[in-house]
């Protein structure tokens, strides 16, 4: 492993980079902080991923945009929470607009280099007297310890900020900084979900190997999650490459400071994922799906994808109750091509199933293994060696 954790970490860790979030009054009934900004010193690439939903909120619209023409040189994130920006027609797009401009002009950056998110309340339009007052006091809060800040700032139903710093080691000494937060709690559903995540880095990257390497890290993290089937317009992924480290830049995907970059995005993204399902669980229970012995991954993620989408698994789950007819029921209804003679089914350590027939087991020892906060069901289906991971979750009184 080449990467190690900085537990006193945030997202203006890595070098250049500078954050705050400051409460202007968008949550109602609260004076949180709900307005946050990201700047970089130094001009950063990008690699970006986004909503699914064919109603797409204005920062998104907005951010595909800029992005279809400038990948190399943002330096800003503007993120606000209380009003989603969905549902908000022209005038939200002009809205959003604005906000970029008025970042831009105070920031003395080319207007093209500022991205957008939004969360909150959907069909509701920003309250931009308070934006464009807050946006002016958040750029005279910029600092290098102001990560904390931002993340808080980025939460609506959220119960804590979701965040994580790693340390990856290069070769002849090197050392880079990846960090990351993400927020979201419901409407959590491939692709994405309600889900805004930035992530930060002071690494030198080609910008196909950055698009390459976030795409890998969603695929397994955050397209892993299926919370409740809903998919939200606002979901976006933003990662941000300053190169302000020392340092060449990574240009092969073949090298061994790609693989250790890679690694270390993965553990992140993955980790932020986890953090996501946990805040959203509360008083419920976390639900890992783990599919191995398939031929392919896409098999593997069909298979764990199906499960985790199971209403009458997750009861099974909620009630305390072995009911484990439902995790057979929800594999062989995945349409994926499976042979019934080799599957093999698990509840944490609990063997189910083996070779298609069912395991007797004692009573006792199923209620326990249907009972804790958090259950694993784990699928081997015994055609391949491929594997895939899926996370979902029980509600109180689901």
């Amino acid at each position: 492993m080449s990467y190690t954790t900085f537990e006193d970490g945030h997202i203006a860790s890595p070098l250049g980079f500078r954050a705050t979030g400051v409460s202007c009054g968008l949550k109602e009934g609260t004076r949180a902080r709900d307005l946050a900004l990201i700047y970089s010193q130094h001009p950063c690439r990008v690699a970006a991923m986004f909503t699914t939903n064919a109603m797409k909120a204005a920062p998104v619209f907005f951010d595909q945009a800029i992005l279809a023409r400038n990948r190399e040189d943002i330096r800003a994130v503007l993120i606000n929470a209380g009003q989603a920006n969905a549902g908000t027609g022209q005038p939200g797009l002009a809205n959003a607009v604005e906000c970029a401009k008025i970042v831009a002009d105070e920031l003395e950056v080319p207007r093209d280099s500022v991205l957008l998110m939004s969360t909150g309340i959907i069909g509701i339009q920003l309250l931009m007297d308070k934006i464009r007052d807050g946006i002016k006091r958040a750029i005279s809060e910029l600092d290098s310890g102001g990560g904390r800040r931002a993340a808080l700032a980025a939460l609506t139903t959220d119960t804590r900020p979701k965040e994580r710093v790693l340390r990856v080691q290069l070769r002849e000494g090197r050392r880079i900084t990846l960090a990351g937060f993400a927020k979201g709690t419901r409407m959590i559903h491939p692709q994405l979900a309600t889900l805004l995540c930035l992530i930060t880095t002071d690494l030198t990257i080609d910008s196909r190997l950055l698009n390459r390497s976030l795409q890998q890290s969603v695929a397994r993290s955050f397209n892993r999650l299926d919370l409740d089937g809903d998919t939200s317009p606002n979901d976006t992924v933003l990662l941000l490459s300053n190169g302000a480290a020392d340092g060449p830049p990574i240009i092969d995907a073949s090298s061994w400071e790609y693989g250790a970059w890679q690694e270390a995005l993965d553990s992140l993204t993955a980790d932020l994922a986890q953090q996501v399902v946990r805040d959203a669980t509360r008083t419920g229970k976390i639900i890992q799906v783990t599919v191995r012995g398939a031929p392919e991954e896409a098999v593997a993620h069909q298979v764990a994808q199906n499960v985790a989408r199971s209403t009458a698994l997750r009861q099974a789950c909620t009630h305390n109750l072995p009911d484990w007819g439902a995790l057979m029921a929800a594999v062989g209804a995945s349409d994926a091509e499976i042979r019934p003679d080799l599957l093999e089914l698990r509840a944490g350590p609990l063997l189910l199933m083996q070779e298609g027939v069912a395991v007797a087991f004692d009573y006792n020892a199923g209620l326990q293994a249907f009972s804790g906060p958090e259950i694993e069901f784990i699928v081997d289906l015994h055609l391949g060696p491929s594997t895939a991971t899926m996370w979902t979750c029980t509600w109180h009184g689901e």
